[in-house]
């Protein structure tokens, strides 16, 4: 269009010389019309195609935000319900591994008792079996030499003496280590003086001193049956003494089998009793110990399970929280992806309107001017006087200076600094250069067009207007590149702060969260304390009811059984305490009755029966007073555990109360860190909206400056070279 118009103008030109100047500009008009239109169109076709892409991008970022906070609250309940879940588990893992350190300990501490038992029986097994071999060979010794070894003094009889002590002592053991005897133990044991009697003048046993060690006199008695059993029985039973005189001996070998036999008898039941309590103690604990085992088994299983499902709930919650964070952290980057793109749209719609207002404007004018222009009246004037003007001018000795600065503004035009021209007029209508839109080829231009037209004194107001505009613009815009550099500082540290605070409140907030958590766990935890704590003091006051009417009952009857056994007791001693008297009466009759009655015996069982019932009448009051002190420890226990369990009580109720105070006051310490960290949020959605206002108003300047600045210089050169010219400079 300027080099259009500069060859439309040209007046040396040969077009000119065909076209009268009017012509010429109307041309020139029809011509800026039509491009005009052709912006227009290019431009319309542009903004709806902006317009498709803002409403598409709008939807499918406001789609996308709405699915990430459905989203992301979804995830936020897992979390929470993940977290509770983690928080169950652990306490289930761990209370499972006590109760399988626990139960293992018991049947740990089972084994060893069974093994000691098992190793006792053994012990006391294998010491019957020695004595009931140790017996059995005493008789086959003796009853294959019993009236010879009977009578003399030999090693035979010495190992019978010895072993016999041993079964003696080994049996008394066993009586006292047996409280629950046996028939034969009883027998044995009312006979036991007699039975020391008889082996001691039978066999010479006098003293422990006397025998022989156990494990020679073992070893002898075994020789000996063994050669007894294999006939080959040795002489020694007859030598070493002389046998003794007839009528010095009196045969007690029955009674010596008999009790031989007796002794081992009772060897064998205890050792078959032994036998049979070993096999059921052995089968009781292998069924307690495949039972705990299975227990413990059971529970170890159980507690792979709950940790496997830990493990997975663990990654489930890990997975589930990087999730959340990177969905927030999308549907931030979507705010304000969308927030940027809204801002962008609308500043779009209103460029669009003031672009289509001015440009509207610009054609009218353009038409206007055509229609006065080309009107009859207008058009035969005007091609009078312009003609008459061109002519006159043409001769004028100005228009070769006219036609130097023309062409100094020509060539100014087509500087490379000017590349800029569309930076300098972009800049949200800043920078507009005087006489019409446009940067600084535009200006220039119409400066070159003005020069032909116009007047040099009008030129040069011109001129001087344009260079005054264009400095006035060099130090706005460096103030304003100054203010938004201030403020891009400003708002950076202000935004930090924020997200700082941010991050403590959401971090306070999580704290809190765990603190109510906690305080709440405690809480239950102390509220059923204090519920199993009543029950237990409800049961124990049962219990002490019970066991007092139960002493109440004991002491009734005791006293009750008192009365009555000291009223019979009484009864006997006023009978049998008469006896001297009776029999001396009964002496002192002189005359004897045809018939007498025998001698009179009181009954043989009166004073055992005197004798008991003053033993149970002993044995009551004992009980009564065992009933009694037995009461008042009861009691003083009762009280004490009462005691003991209130302030139990007491304490967790202060701690309850103490602890609901607490979640009390986390909760609106909670929600006032929740309330701040809104208005902080709030507050840095603020300053990055403001930041994105101040990159869509600076960032712009800040980019282009140095160009703009150039372009500026150079323009205003141009102009002061031009205004030189048309002041008579060379």
């Amino acid at each position: 269009m300027e080099q259009a118009w500069s060859k439309e103008l040209d007046l040396d030109s040969e077009a000119s010389a065909k076209k009268s100047p009017i012509k010429r500009v109307v041309s020139l008009l029809e011509e800026m019309k039509a491009e005009l239109q052709k912006e227009a169109d290019k431009e319309s076709e542009m903004y709806d195609k902006m317009v498709c892409w803002c409403e598409t991008n709008e939807k499918e970022k406001t789609a996308a935000i709405a699915s990430a906070e459905a989203k992301a609250a979804d995830l936020t309940a897992e979390i929470e319900a993940r977290a509770a879940t983690k928080g169950k588990l652990s306490t289930e893992i761990k209370d499972m591994k006590g109760q399988i350190a626990e139960d293992t300990a018991s049947l740990k501490k089972a084994t060893a008792i069974r093994e000691k038992e098992a190793a006792e029986f053994r012990a006391e097994e294998k010491e019957m079996f020695q004595a009931i071999t140790n017996l059995k060979n005493a008789v086959l010794v003796l009853s294959k030499h019993q009236s010879s070894l009977m009578q003399i003094d030999s090693p035979e009889l010495a190992s019978v003496r010895a072993v016999v002590q041993d079964c003696r002592l080994k049996l008394d053991l066993l009586q006292a280590n047996r409280p629950g005897k046996s028939a034969a133990l009883l027998s044995l044991g009312a006979s036991g003086k007699a039975m020391d009697k008889t082996v001691a003048s039978v066999l010479g046993l006098h003293s422990v001193v006397d025998v022989l060690p156990v494990d020679i006199a073992q070893h002898m008695l075994a020789t000996a049956a063994k050669e007894v059993a294999t006939g080959k029985s040795s002489s020694a039973f007859v030598q070493g003494a002389a046998a003794p005189t007839a009528g010095s001996y009196s045969p007690q070998s029955g009674q010596i089998f008999g009790i031989l036999n007796q002794m081992k008898d009772e060897f064998e039941a205890n050792l078959s009793q032994a036998q049979k309590d070993e096999m059921k103690a052995a089968a009781e604990f292998a069924e307690l110990s495949k039972s705990k085992s299975a227990q413990i088994a059971a529970a170890k299983e159980k507690l792979d399970g709950m940790e496997g499902q830990l493990a997975d709930n663990n990654k489930a919650l890990a997975d589930a929280k990087e999730d959340f964070e990177l969905t927030t952290g999308q549907r931030s980057s979507d705010v304000e992806f969308l927030r940027n793109l809204r801002l962008t749209c609308q500043d779009l719609d209103r460029q669009w309107v003031e672009r289509s207002k001015t440009r509207t404007l610009e054609m009218k004018a353009v038409s206007e001017a055509l229609v006065v222009l080309t009107e009859d009246d207008n058009r035969e004037h005007l091609a009078a006087t312009v003609s008459l003007l061109q002519e006159g001018s043409v001769s004028d000795s100005s228009a070769q200076l006219r036609q130097s600065v023309v062409q100094a503004l020509r060539v100014a035009v087509h500087q490379p600094a000017f590349e800029a021209d569309d930076l300098l007029a972009a800049w949200k209508g800043r920078g507009t250069p005087v006489g019409g839109a446009g940067g600084p080829r535009t200006q220039l231009a119409t400066l070159a067009v003005s020069a032909q037209l116009d007047s040099f004194t009008k030129v040069k107001e011109l001129m001087d207007k344009m260079v005054a505009d264009l400095k006035s613009q060099q130090e706005e815009e460096v103030k304003f590149k100054a203010n938004c550099e201030s403020e891009f500082d400003t708002t950076e540290k202000t935004t930090y702060e924020k997200k700082e605070e941010k991050a403590d409140l959401e971090a306070l907030i999580e704290s809190l969260a765990k603190t109510i958590t906690t305080l709440k766990e405690e809480i239950a935890t102390a509220k059923t304390t204090i519920a199993d704590t009543e029950v237990a003091i409800k049961k124990a006051s049962e219990t002490r009811e019970k066991e007092n009417a139960e002493f109440q009952t004991v002491v009734a009857d005791q006293r009750a059984t008192q009365v009555i056994l000291k009223k019979a007791l009484a009864k006997l001693e006023g009978f049998y305490g008469k006896k001297a008297a009776f029999l001396a009466n009964a002496a002192a009759a002189k005359q004897t009755p045809p018939v007498q009655f025998n001698k009179y015996k009181n009954n043989a069982g009166a004073s055992p029966v005197m004798g008991l019932l003053e033993q149970i009448i002993e044995d009551s009051v004992k009980l009564e007073k065992e009933a009694t002190d037995g009461e008042t420890e009861a009691q003083a226990s009762y009280e004490s555990f009462v005691k003991d369990s209130n302030d139990v009580i007491s304490k967790l109720s202060d701690s309850v109360t103490e602890k609901t105070k607490a979640v009390s006051n986390a909760k609106v310490e909670s929600e006032q860190a929740k309330s701040d960290l809104k208005s902080t949020d709030e507050e840095i959605m603020s300053l990055v909206e403001y930041e994105g206002d101040l990159h869509q108003e600076c960032d712009f300047v800040l980019k282009n400056f140095n160009i703009r600045q150039a372009a500026r210089l150079q323009e205003i050169e141009s102009i002061q070279k031009a205004k030189s010219i048309l002041s008579g400079a060379a």
